[in-house]
């Protein structure tokens, strides 16, 4: 099945609902078993639409409970969104959350388990980076395309822009890469996320990413806090992040279970089976 025919057969019977937490509406995805020791907390990466990870949540909604979201419009700091995240998590009374995250849901994770690594159960990083002051840094290069494109969404048609970053997101993450028919499914994702994508709701998720530059930098420290109950399951052809990036990751959580996969950036979201089983592995070790 295409990725539109997958997402549409997922939504039918995974409803989304929505919570207030502190006067800022939350929509959400809760399913899954609910007697489970862990809650397993997908956090999305920079397409912002947490239905994308449709292909986890079916695999693993039999054995866990599942929390997804999408990160609130009236939220543009990162650090307040990673409080946002755990107060959600707390009204919901959920137990022994497992912050899964993948590209900026990774940083995300990380966030949250420098913060409140006292509720964390455990962190599972996909296709993402450290946040160390040399990463930022170098994050802070990569990501100055951003700005420009901030900018230009004010001041130029919105439907002109969104046809450039179409284009230009497939680029950054490298799907010419893929064999043909991973390249044909990855088109239709990114056909169905910028098919949703408005410019309130790209200028958001724009904020968002370039927030990244401003964070506080992790020290070896903070990282001592959760990278003994921490997975890195990387893909070989990222081509998101830099090689520097990614091997600083590997440099920042010595103690972290890590293991390289076959495939590029988006291949967390569709080429998942590595992926759900390192992580099964993984959740039985803790």
């Amino acid at each position: 099945m295409s990725f539109t025919e997958e997402i549409q057969k997922f939504s039918k019977n995974h409803l989304f609902v929505e919570e207030n937490i502190d006067g800022i509406i939350t929509r959400y995805l809760l399913c899954g078993k609910a007697d489970s020791k862990y809650t397993l907390v997908y956090l999305v990466g920079g397409t912002g639409f947490s239905e994308v990870w449709f292909n986890h949540i079916w695999r693993m909604e039999n054995d866990y409970r599942i929390l997804t979201l999408d990160y609130p419009m009236e939220i543009e700091d990162l650090e307040h969104l990673a409080n946002h995240i755990v107060k959600l998590i707390k009204k919901l009374c959920l137990k022994n959350p497992v912050l899964i995250g993948a590209s900026l849901g990774g940083f995300m994770a990380q966030l949250i388990a420098r913060r409140y690594s006292n509720i964390v159960a455990g962190v599972i990083l996909y296709s993402t980076c450290s946040l160390s002051q040399s990463s930022i840094v170098d994050l802070k290069k990569q990501y100055k395309s951003y700005g420009v494109m901030l900018k230009l969404m004010k001041i130029i048609p919105y439907s002109w822009i969104k046809q450039i970053l179409f284009a230009v997101s497939k680029k950054q993450v490298g799907i010419e890469n893929e064999d043909s028919t991973d390249r044909t499914y990855m088109e239709d994702f990114f056909a169905w996320v910028y098919g949703r994508y408005t410019k309130d709701f790209d200028l958001h998720m724009t904020n968002l990413i370039i927030n990244v530059a401003s964070l506080k930098p992790f020290e070896s420290s903070d990282y001592e806090l959760f990278d003994n109950k921490s997975l890195l399951v990387l893909p070989d052809m990222d081509k998101a992040f830099s090689q520097f990036a990614q091997t600083d990751l590997l440099h920042s959580m010595p103690r972290a279970k890590a293991v390289k996969v076959k495939g590029g950036h988006t291949s967390t979201l569709y080429k998942v089976d590595e992926y759900i089983r390192e992580t099964r592995v993984f959740l039985d070790s803790i």
